[in-house]
């Protein structure tokens, strides 16, 4: 009986030492991003992009205090309507107070018809200093956390990431564009959730090219759920 204990304890102990870190991730989810830029998409035809299914998307609502995206409400409507998991993007400006964005952008995206958690595109800084920039972009993203319930995701690209928003942001979710082969890589060591790593794919029912983007193998989709 002692023998046979010894032995499947140290079975045990091998099967725990040799298994690897692949074991617990997860599968990789592909997704896209929209706006008006990719022009009137045929959403029935969007089914998949190199044989990987596409399983959410992105859509582009609105930019600065004023301006929203005349193609949004046709493109959520018809993302919703082929079952593809949805969210809205917010490009945040430095032209126009925090306050005025957020009402531009609750102005125009319908809670209730969110599957995914909000999206911040945060690009530029032209117009404030970098205190400035920290306190309104703050005010902002609790504005729209209260609003929506969770924290919304943050979309930048990679150098951008690392002059303006490192050390700073860590408990966002983060959407980094690199495009090429090369993932991502923060200088603040945190990580990122999803890579849209090129602009220039052709899908099927989308008439000019757009961004692919795949989730890093540990996030599911769950935790992009609203």
């Amino acid at each position: 009986m002692r023998f046979l204990f010894l032995f499947f304890l140290i079975v045990g102990v091998i099967l725990l030492l040799s298994s690897k870190p692949s074991e617990v991730q997860t599968k990789k989810l592909y997704g896209i991003d929209v706006s008006h830029h990719q022009g009137v998409i045929d959403w029935s035809r969007v089914k998949t992009w190199d044989s990987h299914k596409i399983e959410f998307a992105y859509i582009k609502a609105t930019e600065g205090a004023t301006w929203s995206d005349k193609t949004y409400n046709a493109n959520l409507k018809g993302a919703k309507a082929t079952g593809i998991p949805v969210g809205s993007y917010h490009y945040f400006r430095t032209t126009s107070s925090p306050e005025a964005q957020f009402a531009n952008f609750i102005a125009h995206v319908d809670k209730s018809k969110q599957d995914l958690i909000p999206l911040i595109d945060l690009e530029e800084r032209a117009n404030w200093d970098s205190d400035t920039y920290h306190r309104n972009l703050r005010i902002f993203l609790n504005l729209v956390e209260d609003h929506f319930g969770k924290k919304p995701m943050i979309y930048t690209v990679n150098s951008f990431y690392n002059a303006n928003l490192s050390f700073r942001y860590t408990s966002y979710h983060m959407l980094i564009g690199r495009y090429g082969s090369n993932e991502p890589l923060m200088i603040d060591g945190s990580g990122w959730s999803i890579w849209q790593f090129t602009e220039s794919a052709r899908i099927n029912g989308i008439p000019k090219a757009v961004d692919i983007d795949v989730t890093n193998g540990k996030i599911t989709m769950k935790d992009l759920l609203l």
